[in-house]
């Protein structure tokens, strides 16, 4: 709602046609900066800006994250153990006692076939997201710029009524120098000057509020755009016409409908609907089995390796080999001692090239490779894919109706300002018929009261009543060409004058 109710403000810095010169250190360097330069100044230092545009960066990263999960992954690995005291020898597999030195090396390998398109809908998603993001950062901005515009504004119209009450001042000092010299001469009463000197006082005080009012306005643009308190700023002031009367559109709903196609608020909202779609077919991808494909390769070094290994790639030969055991020969045997022992042998495989136990050479024969493919299929996971299905929906449904309030607001607003185009014009024409009408009474008052038919105080309500209908007039004005750009925003047209 801040946005559509503040962008009323949006073009009324248009309403004067001089440059405002900085009072309140009349020996500092005066800065002087257009309406442009203070929104790029403002936009450039803002904290929210700039914490948006690095939300802008966090969603780019997430989507060169999300395709990159396309890959397949790939870890290499070592380790390096010394173990004392009872362990087992690699070599034999048998337990012995004594230090051994161990080291590990691998390279695995890992790539995901298919998980119900999971990860392709991630990318989708997160491009939607990454437009949410830019969206809103473009309405982040655009609230920046209400900010510098209204207080550019607030500075323009506190100028104008500081120069207002300046002129007045004026006005009331040139009239009581006249009036005090009538005085002397014995033609007006002394109650005369009095009562003008009671109004050149009033006037003073109203120069002092203006222009405390000025500064505070001056001040609240340098927070704005974090300008320090002691830059003296000045700020250009652009000249404007306004129409006579005004050609609308054929009803506000055309007015909305073509506002919609190009607030950056309307369009977040369309991004986070998608958004959502994509999260609730991402969380229905986990119904889906999960295939996937793992490889490695692993090797190691033992450090009680016997000191002849075989050669990697040779044949080899069966020869009967002990194989560390004896038979002790029972009674009953002919010709053998009963009790002796007999060694047994059997056929084995036996390498017929050996080589130096070496690290690479033993590297190399403990060399091994791993290839496998895995199938995982969802049968009951208490109810957790369920619920993030049901969780995904109602994130729809609230996205859904942020997109429609969304919508409303901006309907409404446009409904408004639509009105008030035409209302603001009538208002605008009626006060300067006015104003005209009290300018002449003023003019005839001032005749008679220097011809000293009226006295001091019908003198002082004219001019108060033509103060009075001036400044009526000058807000009239500002709202008609207030309602004039804003509409002109809504429809999409650049804010020129």
């Amino acid at each position: 709602m801040k946005f559509f109710s503040r962008i009323i403000y949006l073009t009324s810095f248009v309403f004067i046609s001089h440059s405002l010169t900085a009072q309140e250190n009349p020996s500092a360097d005066v800065r002087q900066l257009s309406l442009a330069e203070c929104i790029d100044l403002a936009i450039k230092n803002n904290i929210t800006v700039r914490t948006t545009e690095l939300n802008v960066l966090q969603a780019q990263v997430a989507l060169e994250q999300s395709k990159a999960d396309l890959l397949p992954s790939l870890n290499a690995g070592s380790n390096l153990q010394y173990n004392v005291g009872r362990t087992i020898n690699p070599f034999t597999n048998e337990y012995v006692s004594q230090p051994i030195r161990q080291q590990n090396l691998s390279i695995s390998a890992n790539l995901l076939l298919f998980n119900g398109f999971r990860k392709l809908k991630t990318i989708k998603r997160n491009k939607l997201d990454l437009l949410d993001s830019q969206y809103g950062l473009e309405a982040q901005q655009n609230e920046v710029i209400l900010d510098v515009v209204e207080a550019y504004v607030q500075i323009l119209l506190n100028a104008e009524l500081l120069r207002n009450t300046q002129f007045t001042s004026q006005s009331t000092q040139s009239q009581l120098e006249r009036t005090q010299r009538l005085v002397d001469a014995g033609s007006l009463p002394i109650g005369n000057v009095l009562q003008l000197e009671s109004q050149q006082a009033t006037d003073e005080l109203n120069i002092i509020n203006a222009t405390n009012n000025l500064a505070l306005a001056k001040l609240q643009l340098r927070q704005l755009l974090l300008i320090p308190e002691d830059e003296v700023i000045e700020v250009e002031e652009p000249a404007f016409d306004l129409p006579e009367s005004t050609q609308l559109p054929g009803s506000a709903y055309e007015v909305y409908q073509q506002s919609a196609m190009n607030l950056p608020q309307i369009k977040q909202a369309e991004a986070q609907v998608n958004a959502a779609l994509y999260g609730i077919a991402i969380a229905k991808a986990d119904f889906y089995p999960r295939l996937n494909l793992t490889g490695s390769l692993f090797s190691q070094y033992s450090s009680i390796a016997p000191s002849q290994i075989p050669v990697s790639g040779t044949d080899n030969i069966t020869q009967i080999v002990p194989t560390g055991d004896f038979l002790v020969i029972p009674n009953g045997f002919p010709g053998l001692t009963p009790g002796s022992r007999f060694p047994v042998s059997t056929e084995a495989n036996v390498p017929t090239e050996f080589t130096e136990n070496t690290y690479l050479n033993q590297l190399d024969f403990n060399y091994q490779r791993f290839l496998q493919l895995s199938l995982n299929i969802p049968i009951f996971n208490n109810w957790q894919v369920k619920s993030s299905v049901s969780n995904a929906q109602i994130g729809l449904e609230n996205a859904r109706l942020n997109e429609l309030n969304q919508r409303n607001l901006l309907r409404q607003t446009i409904e408004q300002v639509y009105i008030n185009v035409r209302a603001n014009a009538q208002q605008y024409q009626a006060a300067e018929r006015r104003v005209d009408q009290f300018q002449r009474a003023f003019q005839d008052t001032e005749r008679r009261y220097q011809a000293q038919a009226i006295d001091v105080y019908a003198y002082n309500q004219a001019q108060n009543d033509l103060t009075a209908a001036e400044a009526d007039a000058l807000q009239f004005k500002y709202n008609y060409l207030l309602s004039l750009k804003v509409l002109d925003f809504y429809l999409g047209k650049p804010l020129t004058f």
